[in-house]
């Protein structure tokens, strides 16, 4: 499949709580609505759709989440965040 404009952006801006939570993952609420994912080490922090690594400082979009932290293809990505 062909991902337009429009789509990946929307994608990118796609709030990661819900999605997280939808897929099992358990969040730690923090301070201005920053939440902590339970599990993961070292810690990655999400608020709206960003993300960042408490340790190393590397951050993305919810897109960047699941390719980078996640693993998954670009593809299987925007399937997820798109559904």
């Amino acid at each position: 499949m062909i991902w337009n404009r429009s789509e990946i952006r929307r994608a990118r801006q796609t709030p990661l709580k819900p999605i997280l939570e939808r897929l099992g993952y358990r969040l730690n609420p923090m301070a201005n609505d920053n939440y902590v994912i339970i599990g993961f080490s070292p810690d990655i922090v999400v608020k709206d759709h960003f993300w960042v690594c408490a340790d190393t400082g590397d951050a993305g979009n919810a897109i960047d989440f699941f390719v980078r932290i996640k693993g998954t293809s670009f593809h299987k990505a925007m399937r997820l965040l798109t559904s």
